[in-house]
């Protein structure tokens, strides 16, 4: 339909649509790609907290992970050179 090789009507037809849909999606998709590419198009709605959810949750296992490796080594000076 963007490249205007088929009539819209025909599209429609084919997808078993109407055009109103066949017409809706298309603005939907090029005014979503003009807000992606000024920058004001995002993810898919949440994706953001998502994100922000899953860095906290990274940040939280790289301190336990700091932790335990402290002390690992603490324990290792404590049991000498045996290990």
């Amino acid at each position: 339909m963007l490249r205007k090789e088929e009539p819209a009507t025909q599209l429609a037809r084919r997808y078993g649509i109407s055009e109103q849909t066949l017409y809706r999606w298309r603005d939907e998709f090029i005014s979503g790609g003009q807000a992606r590419l000024s920058g004001k198009g995002g993810t898919e709605p949440g994706a953001g907290k998502e994100l922000e959810k899953l860095q906290r949750e990274i940040e939280s296992r790289e301190q336990v992970i700091g932790e335990l490796t402290f002390a690992n080594r603490i324990l290792k000076k404590l049991m000498g050179p045996s290990l």
